[in-house]
């Protein structure tokens, strides 16, 4: 009996520490990881490190470049399993406390797919910021970030990805690489040995096209925890290299030089800005070829490929960055200086993303837009800033980046130059009426936009016929329309119906030209400052 009794206590202690809650414990050991795990100057509170009792974690972030004050966390929890776990920190956050007053935080089971949390609160009166779940964990290991993540190697992996299109090329800088040289590497602020990586640049054009072309240049990851910057800038190039009609029409009539990391080392770090060979230094205050670019390698090497690769003339430079709530700029918005707010590009972009606001910029620093501007001689060069914003992921950023392409799409393509001359005259409508009423669904898109396929449905049509029309009125006045239309020669088939068409000249108003392609939000005046 009293073996049975023991038996009987000793399946009951298994069973209670079976179903006792794990010991959570953190990491931040991987690429883009940054968390205090360890008691060090490092740390913002004093040298203390991360600690957790029961469910609750106490988390210390680290404070490189920003003295006593922390901008960017990013760890692993394991053993969270079944546990709602309560996630604290400091609120001596970066740019001030409040600008965690409407922060949410996020999490990942896989690093891909990322969640808000349900509850995010700062706590001013106790120096402290909140975050947690109203249902328990449904894995044993979590992801957790202020923002989210955009580690360095997935660039590795996208520019692996983009370079199998046959629209992307090495730049002269490259040596027929997609490398344009290796950051330095270097030790970290809390002792990390952090290894170089390569640096890229690339092109994207239509090499096929004998168009006159616009160079524009764009630019990411130059602040080491502005991630949502690179997530915008992969949606912009995933529209580019694709097989959207109008990605398309745009490689005819434009090259893009895209370098889409500039200091991978401080990403891979988790750095809070800055990069690890300079960590004093604001890696957007040195682009200046004059001063060697204060002796930052990645900055440099980024640099003279820019310089060399485009020759210095180039139209448009864009610098993708992220920041956090702002006062003054609720939502993702643009440094422009003077009139280069009212060009028609920025415009273009307004019109697609109506809710985006303009900010003045000065360009006296020696940021990136001011080496697109003075240095690469750029008309329009700009800073454009994404924000965390609670509710908007990593699919938003991808639509932004993809309506930054449209709005080139927009200003630089004639929409109805099917012989990619430059210019919408006759010569384009004898193509459209040479191949009036032709299934041309067999074709690629660019080839079908070529024989007269305008709305892009496999098809030379009146509804193609419409949309020109609109087009080469606006252009040239609908009494030239109506005298290229009578003009076409018999016995093409569209002259069966040239009566009919010029009838629907003089009878229909003129489409709008802004007509084709899909629809545009309004703009809203009083959001553009």
């Amino acid at each position: 009996m009293l073996r049975l009794r023991i038996a009987i206590a000793f399946a009951a202690t298994l069973v209670s520490a079976s179903l006792a809650p794990a010991q959570i414990t953190l990491d931040a050991d991987f690429d883009s990881g940054s968390l205090c795990l360890f008691a060090s100057t490092a740390c913002d509170d004093n040298g203390v490190a991360s600690s957790v009792s029961g469910n609750i974690v106490t988390l210390v972030g680290r404070d490189n470049f920003n003295a006593g004050n922390w901008k960017w966390v990013y760890f692993r929890a394991s053993g969270v399993a079944g546990q709602t776990v309560q996630f604290r920190i400091g609120d001596d956050f970066t740019t001030g406390s409040s600008n965690l007053n409407n922060h949410a935080m996020v999490y990942s089971y896989d690093q891909q797919t990322w969640h808000f949390f349900d509850n995010n609160q700062r706590q001013a009166s106790l120096d402290r910021y909140s975050f947690s779940n109203n249902t328990a964990f449904t894995q044993e290991e979590v992801y957790v970030a202020y923002g989210l993540p955009y580690p360095a190697s997935r660039v590795d992996d996208k520019v692996s990805a983009w370079s199998a299109s046959p629209y992307v090329a090495p730049l002269g800088s490259g040596f027929g690489s997609m490398v344009i040289g290796q950051s330095p590497g270097g030790v970290d602020d809390i002792g990390r040995t952090i290894a170089g990586r390569s640096l890229y640049g690339f092109e994207i054009t239509d090499a096929t096209s004998t168009a006159a072309k616009q160079k524009i240049v764009l630019l990411g990851g130059t602040h080491a925890n502005e991630t949502v910057a690179n997530w915008t800038l992969e949606g912009l190039v995933d529209f580019l290299v694709s097989d959207d009609l109008r990605a398309a029409q745009l490689r005819q009539r434009a090259d893009f030089y895209v370098y889409p990391m500039s200091n991978p080392d401080g990403r891979s770090a988790g750095m809070n800005r800055t990069t690890v060979q300079e960590q004093g230094v604001d890696p957007n205050r040195v682009w200046d070829s004059a001063s060697n670019y204060n002796g930052q390698t990645d900055i440099r090497t980024v640099g003279q490929s820019m310089r060399f690769d485009t020759g210095g003339d180039i139209d448009y430079f864009v610098d993708f960055h992220s920041t956090v709530n702002k006062n003054e700029a609720p939502y993702h918005f643009g440094y422009l200086q003077g009139s280069m707010s009212s060009s028609p590009f920025w415009q273009a972009v307004l019109d697609r993303e109506p809710e985006l606001i303009t900010l003045g910029a000065s360009l006296v620093d020696f940021t990136g837009a001011k080496f697109g501007r003075d240095e690469l001689g750029a008309e329009v060069s700009f800073t454009f800033e994404t924000q965390f914003m609670p509710g908007e992921n990593t699919d938003r950023y991808l639509t932004l980046g993809e309506n930054f392409g449209l709005a080139w799409w927009d200003t630089l393509v004639d929409h109805g130059d099917f012989n990619f001359d430059g210019v919408i005259d006759a010569a384009d409508y004898l193509i459209l009426a040479a191949n009036a009423e032709t299934d041309l669904s067999g074709l690629s898109p660019l080839e079908a936009y070529a024989a007269g396929d305008l709305d892009g449905d496999g098809r030379n049509s009146i509804e193609d016929f419409l949309q020109f029309k609109g087009v080469y009125v606006s252009l040239h006045g609908a009494a030239a329309f109506a005298a290229i239309v009578q003009g076409v020669p018999e016995p093409s088939v569209f002259c069966s119906l040239s009566a009919i068409f010029v009838l629907l000249t003089v009878a229909r108003p003129a489409a709008r030209p802004e007509t084709i392609g899909p629809p545009r939000s309004p703009r809203h005046p009083d959001l553009r400052r």
